[in-house]
């Protein structure tokens, strides 16, 4: 028998549907989900006519501003998107070689009305020139009147044992003066001279020290040289009531304080983190700040412990300082996810896996430039010269 025109029938109604075989799903590759994450954040771009903010309030940016950190963080993710990357999302810009490239490539606008008198960056020195100059001139001698410092090194020495004098780290150009006493690699320093400000090419300024090494010989390094030698892991013999606070002069204007702040939240996932530390800045008084502390989750929902703080003083815009002192570390910041009273989560900024010791060294070496030529490690846990 003929059923073709019944199958022709059958296959023309609507239980004809059964007789398709169902369509494969295509398989979606990773290079497939990359392609699509990052559109996403192309689509936000040309949307906001901005990259996504890390720090928004606004969890769908943040995670993409988290997307697009992880993603130029990876050479291989960098390389398969890069001929689709249209706004040029992965062209990181390269560092600066000099202050003046620093100031004139200010893209972020960090240094909008700094004041030559508080940063004084424009009048540093190119650091492969600094080094050069103390490999030429800065020799080691023999100090032909040792005899004479001798008893400032016994003295210090005795002062140390007794407890009438301690050591406490080196963090700022501006503690060595002449009379200072210091530890470079295990060896006391004195500075006993201090010549004349030579001004270089360029017009950044520089100073000669007489420095005296307890092994009994001299130098007459820059006054900056000695520093960046300081900076790794010096110390200064100073007073035992020495507290290292700033002194101010009636004509200073304080602009606000940038502090350093210890969660009290006692989560397992929070107490874990080794030197867990939010570090920000206010206009206010610190202690209007951190008021009702436990109920913000900035503050991870609980008090917290002011265990640094920085007075900022001068002619220039601190949130931009606060913001640079931020990229320093931004290799260190810690994401925690903090739920509040009414369930809703939140990824508070600014908290940081950095010990003190390497913030108080940054807002100084900020204040004075020196910062240009240094980054943070995050596996040494310190601040080390730019290679």
């Amino acid at each position: 028998m003929d059923f073709s025109d019944e199958l022709v029938k059958l296959f023309e109604s609507d239980d004809g549907k059964m007789f398709v075989p169902p369509k494969k799903k295509a398989v979606v590759s990773s290079d497939d989900r990359l392609v699509a994450s990052f559109q996403q954040i192309v689509d936000f771009v040309e949307k906001n006519n901005r990259p996504p903010e890390l720090e928004s309030s606004n969890m769908s940016e943040a995670t993409l501003a988290a997307r697009l950190n992880s993603i130029r963080n990876s050479k291989e993710k960098v390389e398969a998107l890069k001929d689709i990357d249209s706004l040029g999302l992965l062209e990181m810009p390269e560092a600066p070689e000099s202050i003046d490239e620093l100031f004139t490539k200010d893209s972020f606008g960090l240094f909008e009305g700094v004041g030559d008198d508080i940063l004084k960056i424009k009048n540093l020195p190119n650091r492969r020139q600094v080094v050069n100059e103390i490999d030429e001139k800065a020799k080691r001698i023999p100090a032909q009147d040792f005899v004479e410092f001798k008893p400032i090194f016994e003295n210090a020495q005795n002062s140390l044992k007794e407890g009438s004098m301690k050591l406490t780290p080196f963090t700022s150009v501006d503690q060595i003066k002449v009379g200072g006493i210091y530890v470079n690699g295990g060896q006391m320093v004195y500075v006993a001279e201090e010549g004349e400000i030579e001004r270089k090419a360029g017009g950044y300024k520089q100073q000669r020290l007489r420095v005296i090494i307890e092994n009994g010989t001299e130098s007459n390094m820059y006054r900056r040289s000695l520093a960046q030698r300081l900076y790794e892991g010096g110390l200064v013999v100073v007073d035992r009531d020495y507290s290292g606070e700033l002194a101010l002069s009636d004509d200073d204007k304080i602009v606000g304080y940038i502090y350093v702040l210890k969660s009290l939240n006692t989560a397992e996932h929070v107490t874990l983190i080794k030197d867990l530390h939010k570090i920000g800045f206010t206009n206010t008084t610190i202690a209007d700040r951190i008021k009702n502390a436990e109920k913000d989750p900035t503050y991870l929902m609980a008090g917290v412990e002011v265990v640094d703080s920085y007075i900022i003083t001068g002619d220039y815009n601190p949130q931009k300082v606060e913001h640079f002192i931020h990229r320093i570390f931004a290799d260190a910041k810690v994401d925690l996810k903090i739920i509040d009273k009414e369930g809703r989560e939140y990824t508070p900024s600014e908290w940081y896996s950095v010990p003190l010791l390497a913030v108080e060294q940054a807002v100084n070496m900020l204040q004075n430039g020196d910062i240009v030529d240094y980054h943070y490690d995050k596996n040494l846990q310190q601040i080390v010269p730019n290679k």
